[in-house]
């Protein structure tokens, strides 16, 4: 049984990618969005994963008991998901009109303006994510909201070089300032999410810049190719955290160092840890077969993981605990890693199993859709402003990581990021208008700037027409 369900699972997968070129064939939706960043996400972590742990005996630290009716259970709950997900995401919400506003307006500027606007971004990124962060308190807030300004920062980069991909000194520039912002963002940070968003964002700026203006199976391509490196550099970056027993206090220089000593071993590991999605298919499983049974269930545990956030356990003794720590326990797995920071992730369908799945489920489906939604419409609303366009992928670390929990943490980061990103983006802005490198733009009707006015309608924006028009 658990071989068919495996097979199910891949078919779910082959779905969803049907699903994202549909809508982009349409227009309804771009190639490159939050939601197939999402569902990107989910196809690792939950699909995967699972169809690895299932097949080749692949499960990590928890294993699932029932190999028959578990893994069925965990089918349904996922198809069920994606089901509540594509209808809240396709579905005419009446709070959308507020992300189809016109807006203020803008800065606007030659090459240099940009890169300069960069600069500046990288500067106050840099700030808040070294220096303000060993401010008590407000100090994580900082940290958090300064990952999304690093990433604006070589997004803007990438923006200042499509207005010329040949130059050599534009390639040099921008490569340099995405090295850097990666190299800040990386700053006593553990986590790939960050990282892998810095690069994501740069990637989104390409494509919203430049690489949209290409046919369809060019864009497939390009995208494609552009993933297949970010895999890799993922499988690097991965496979030099498993190779240190103390990767939580090795400096830049280390990590660096460690890559140089990688062999074929360490390579195959990381590319096995990124491809079973760290595990968090069979870590739902196994929570769908143990809370609500040998632990209770804890209503909605992520909404109040999620409101608990931004206050520090010094001042809340009884706050809540992540459910990836909390499985440590449950499950009794040995220590591992330095001090108390080993966590499993239980992927978004263990968060439904753990929090009360009858209502967890439609609830947490139908909000990350209408989220992913209003992401979207805004910057299918404001393609011709790129200090809308790139706020709007400077959380996709934290986006393509969702699907592995833990889940209120991530969404926490990844609106810190875009409010850090978006807010960032305006003070720079004016602070190079001050320098004289960017110029004030009035407020415009939406339109698309890489396609003559007289092929623009109504139609190639998701507006308040309904949801017929993502179906």
């Amino acid at each position: 049984m658990r071989f068919i369900v495996s097979i199910y699972l891949a078919c779910l997968i082959i779905w969803i990618g049907v699903r994202v070129i549909q809508l982009a064939v349409k227009r309804r939706a771009e190639l490159l969005s939050v939601h197939t960043v999402f569902l990107g996400g989910f196809i690792i972590f939950q699909l995967t994963s699972s169809i690895l742990g299932l097949a080749f005996n692949i499960y990590g630290n928890l294993e699932p008991d029932d190999k028959t009716v578990t893994p069925m259970i965990f089918a349904f709950m996922a198809t069920l998901f994606l089901i509540l997900f594509e209808w809240s995401y396709a579905r005419d919400w009446g709070v959308l009109r507020y992300v189809r506003g016109i807006g203020k307006g803008d800065w606007d500027g030659a090459a240099g303006g940009w890169f300069a606007l960069s600069l500046v971004l990288l500067g106050l990124g840099a700030l808040m994510k070294m220096v303000l962060m060993w401010i008590p308190l407000f100090g994580i807030l900082s940290s958090q909201a300064g990952a999304g300004v690093l990433t604006a920062s070589a997004a803007t980069a990438a923006w200042a070089w499509s207005r010329d991909f040949r130059n050599p000194i534009y390639i040099g520039l921008a490569f340099a300032i995405l090295l850097l912002a990666l190299t800040a963002v990386s700053y006593q940070s553990f986590g790939r999410r960050g990282t892998i968003g810095v690069p994501l964002g740069f990637g989104w700026a390409i494509y919203y810049a430049y690489w949209r203006r290409f046919p369809l199976h060019t864009l497939i391509r390009k995208v494609t190719i552009f993933g297949f490196i970010g895999l890799f550099f993922l499988t690097v970056y991965t496979a030099t955290r498993r190779g240190g027993g103390a990767y939580e206090n090795q400096s830049l220089g280390d990590r660096l160092t460690r890559i140089t000593e990688l062999n074929l071993e360490d390579i195959t590991g990381g590319m096995t840890s990124v491809l079973t999605g760290q595990n968090a298919g069979p870590l739902s499983m196994w929570a769908i077969e143990t809370y609500g049974s040998a632990y209770p269930y804890v209503f909605m545990h992520q909404v109040k993981f999620l409101f608990a956030m931004p206050i520090p356990r010094a001042l809340w003794a009884n706050k809540p605990y992540p459910l990836a720590k909390d499985m440590v326990h449950d499950g009794a797995i040995r220590r591992k890693g330095s001090g108390d920071v080993f966590n499993v992730g239980p992927g978004i369908i263990g968060h439904v199993a753990h929090d009360f799945p009858w209502l967890a489920l439609p609830f947490y489906a139908i909000v990350m859709g209408l989220i992913v939604r209003a992401l979207d419409e805004r910057t299918m609303t404001a393609l011709h402003r790129p200090f809308i366009v790139i706020p709007c992928g400077c959380a996709l670390g934290q986006t393509i990581a969702f699907s592995r929990g833990e889940a209120a943490l991530f969404l926490w980061n990844g609106l810190m990021a875009f409010v850090g990103a978006l807010y960032g983006m305006r003070i720079s802005g004016f602070i190079a208008m001050f320098f004289g490198a960017m110029y004030q733009t009035d407020p415009e009707e939406a339109w698309d700037p890489l396609f003559p006015d007289d092929d623009w309608d109504d139609d190639d924006v998701p507006t308040a027409a309904g949801s017929e028009q993502l179906a």
